[in-house]
């Protein structure tokens, strides 16, 4: 009960803080006051997990024991870290105390630093807005409002004294600047994105936007109000009759992650999304993946799946779905795929880029154009090949297996069609043009504030003449995006036959010949697999 009161805590702080620690003229961002060990590791910590936790910054150890920190077996830091499945996270606190940092407090959050960052100039031309700091800043030092026909940017907590360039009117107060761009003939539309220790903000001022891209693809960008409140939302409409849909992945395979933008370019794709949840201790995909009839990510749990079959036709469906494989007469359920997890029986595919798992217990067979190639552990697949592992407690099955045997993978589905590609994620927002019948029990599949949190969401939703609908919501003028109920009821509003998330927040993500079109104008963090466009 312990733990999971402590997952619960995390969960809440995830859901609603975020804190920006300034040092060393580098910014780093946490969603919530633990730290997590990606941002330990940015700092320059490194750690040891066992029974106890072993820190190590420079010349100094840092030894924990039941959540208290000991700093060079002298100093004592009480109730500062927290171990949640398997993750390390160290209090906020901790780190401002270690480092010696200030304090400034921004709409609940903390801003810790040695040193504020300096606003060096402002330079406006052309429709867009350069600010030039001293050193790295975060996203929440920036506040925009759109009021009528002006935009009024917020720049705290910082000093400095800028030179200013463009038709900007800037007011000065302690460790805060305001900024006005006035008397514009059109409301602007703000795309901001960050470059270290450079924000550029391009003003367009429309609200709505519409490009064709080829035969069969339309892009949209609008500013759009349901229930009182506008939102930024951006449509990919297509025609899976006419263009191609397909997962695709990073360079170097299943297991990295990539940049979005590189991901489509790779992959020969004028357009795409972000697409499947994955693992960020592992970059593995957590459900399932299709591609051109091949398995290479099983499903997980009741979740549901987008879907499209050789004639082109798009799905959004929940499905049950084995895996299984003939080794000559011998039938196995493969219990995964591509993956680090423990299984009786576990299938690797060539797109894996992370080492094989090797267990004593397993016994291992390369699989070369249905047949055994070899038998043995191998640590990486070959080109078109595959592996399969499979517990030592079958070898007496398995003793007429040799080099040539027969292989033959086989997925049974209930769903009706062969499948050429499938994307799983959720939850399920739309079904038959209406809400769940068991929509409680669908949040409910979800953890960390998936469904509940309001949040930028990205989209797959189909209409009634089986069009595909690639979205990306976003809050407008600091609105916090939308929840799984909001998205339901406003794709019902839309006239929306199916609808489905794919992995949000951080990850969410729309592309469109080498343009991030979200409203930051930037990709917050490398992903696994996307969905692209041809």
């Amino acid at each position: 009960m312990k733990k999971i009161f402590v997952a619960f805590i995390l969960i809440i702080a995830l859901v609603l803080s975020a804190h920006t620690i300034i040092y060393k003229n580098h910014a780093f961002y946490s969603q919530s006051v633990w730290i997590n060990e990606e941002v330990l590791k940015q700092l320059g910590f490194r750690f040891v997990k066992n029974d106890k936790i072993f820190m190590v910054f420079n010349n100094d150890l840092i030894i924990g024991k039941n959540g208290d920190f000991t700093l060079n077996f002298d100093k004592i830091f009480k109730n500062v870290y927290q171990i949640n499945d398997s993750q390390l996270y160290v209090n906020i606190d901790f780190i401002k105390d270690y480092f010696k940092l200030n304090e400034y407090s921004l709409n609940g959050q903390k801003i810790l630093y040695d040193t504020l960052p300096e606003l060096k100039s402002v330079n406006f031309e052309n429709n867009n807005l350069s600010l030039y700091f001293s050193s790295e800043i975060t996203k929440e030092f920036l506040k925009l409002e759109v009021e009528n026909r002006d935009l009024i940017i917020t720049v705290e907590p910082v000093n400095g004294d800028p030179i200013v360039i463009g038709n900007v009117n800037l007011q000065k107060s302690q460790n805060k600047f305001l900024l006005f761009i006035l008397n514009n003939k059109l409301k602007p539309v703000p795309i901001t994105s960050y470059q270290k220790n450079i924000v550029k903000i391009a003003l367009n001022f429309t609200e709505e936007e519409k490009r064709v891209i080829k035969d069969g693809l339309i892009w949209e960008r609008k500013v759009e109000t349901f229930n009182k409140v506008k939102y930024l939302i951006n449509y990919l409409r297509i025609d899976p009759k006419k263009v191609e849909i397909l997962p695709v992945f990073p360079l170097n395979g299943i297991g990295t992650r990539e940049d979005l933008r590189q991901i489509l370019k790779n992959n020969g794709c004028i357009a795409g999304i972000n697409a499947n949840y994955f693992d960020p201790s592992n970059n593995l995909p957590i459900d399932l993946v299709i591609k051109d009839g091949k398995i290479l990510s099983d499903k997980y749990g009741l979740r549901p799946s987008f879907i499209l079959t050789y004639n082109n036709e798009a799905f959004i469906k929940r499905i049950n779905l084995e895996i299984n494989i003939y080794i000559g007469d011998l039938l196995f359920l493969v219990k995964g795929v591509n993956t680090l997890a423990k299984g009786e029986v576990l299938l690797y595919t060539d797109e894996f880029a992370l080492k094989i798992p090797k267990d004593e217990q397993k016994l291992y067979f390369i699989i070369e154009n249905n047949k055994i190639k070899a038998i043995g552990y191998i640590d990486k697949v070959p080109d078109g090949d595959m592996v399969l592992s499979i517990d030592k407690k079958y070898k007496k099955y398995l003793k007429d297996v040799k080099s040539g045997t027969k292989v033959d993978l086989i997925l049974n589905s209930d769903f009706p069609f062969p499948i050429k590609h499938a994307i799983g994620a959720g939850p399920l927002l739309v079904e038959n043009g209406k809400k769940l019948i068991d929509g409680a029990e669908e949040k409910l599949r979800y953890g960390n504030g998936i469904a509940t949190s309001k949040t930028t969401r990205t989209i797959i939703a189909l209409t009634k003449e089986g069009k595909v609908d690639f979205i990306v919501i976003e809050g407008y003028n600091n609105n916090g995006g939308m929840d799984y109920d909001i998205a339901a009821d406003f794709l019902i509003s839309k006239g929306y036959f199916f609808a489905m998330m794919l992995d949000g927040g951080g990850s969410s993500a729309m592309v469109i010949q080498d343009e991030v079109v979200n409203q930051d104008g930037q990709i917050q963090r490398g992903i696994p697999v996307g969905l692209g466009v041809k």
